[in-house]
């Protein structure tokens, strides 16, 4: 199964809300956020997505007043996006916030009539939502069905990983955080060299994690991120 062909439910699920009604706008966010938690690569791709993530302070940074018209500017970088409309969706989903209340003050324009604010958070919100999802699952999670492909990307991977290891002092690190680095090179290492789709994902998403948080290593995972662009 394609990328494309495994994101055509949430795709699917996005469409639907943008296209639907104002008055059944809160189901089809509670039937987009069941989808979301009950598939396994884009729940993982979401919790990456929030993993010390500030909503409170994003939220407040979002808000723009212009000549006291407040509106919600989102982020640009893609798993910014995902972080902050995630967890905007849950707050309308567990009544934390009120959905109607919210973009009637957040998305109602100047000299616009109501219910022009439901389709004015679609595209401001959802789309993005659903743009910056299909990039990233793309890039995470790519699939394709021939040996000879699979060969290259992970015959590059392991290229990829063979330098950075040959490397590593020079980003003196502390010993603890170089020895777990180290062991989830070897383990991707190791997965690439079996042709193991799965755990190389798997693993992708700890290097992810990893580098995050140990910033000085954020191009070794981009180095090895780049190897899935094999023409």
């Amino acid at each position: 199964m394609s990328v494309v062909q495994e994101l055509i439910p949430f795709n699917s699920a996005c469409d639907d809300f943008i296209a639907g009604r104002y008055i059944l706008a809160d189901v089809k966010l509670t039937s987009l956020m069941k989808l979301i938690s009950n598939d396994e690569k884009l729940a993982d791709i979401v919790s990456s997505a929030l993993k010390n993530y500030d909503f409170d302070k994003n939220f407040k940074n979002s808000i723009i007043d212009e000549e006291n018209n407040m509106q919600i500017v989102l982020p640009t970088d893609d798993m910014q996006i995902i972080a902050y409309v995630f967890n905007l969706l849950y707050r309308f989903d567990n009544k934390i916030i009120k959905f109607y209340d919210f973009i009637g003050k957040y998305f109602l324009k100047p000299n616009e009539t109501s219910g022009n604010e439901f389709q004015n958070f679609a595209n401001a919100v959802i789309i993005p939502f659903k743009e910056a999802i299909n990039n990233t699952y793309s890039k995470r999670h790519i699939i394709v069905d021939t040996n000879e492909y699979q060969n290259n990307y992970y015959n590059k991977i392991k290229g990829q990983i063979k330098l950075i290891l040959a490397d590593l002092d020079n980003y003196k690190l502390k010993m603890s955080d170089k020895e777990e680095f180290t062991m989830l090179l070897n383990a991707l290492y190791s997965a690439s060299d079996k042709n193991d789709k799965k755990t190389v994902f798997s693993l992708m998403i700890g290097l992810d994690y990893f580098t995050r948080y140990n910033k000085k290593l954020r191009n070794c995972y981009f180095a090895i991120e780049d190897c899935f662009n094999v023409n």
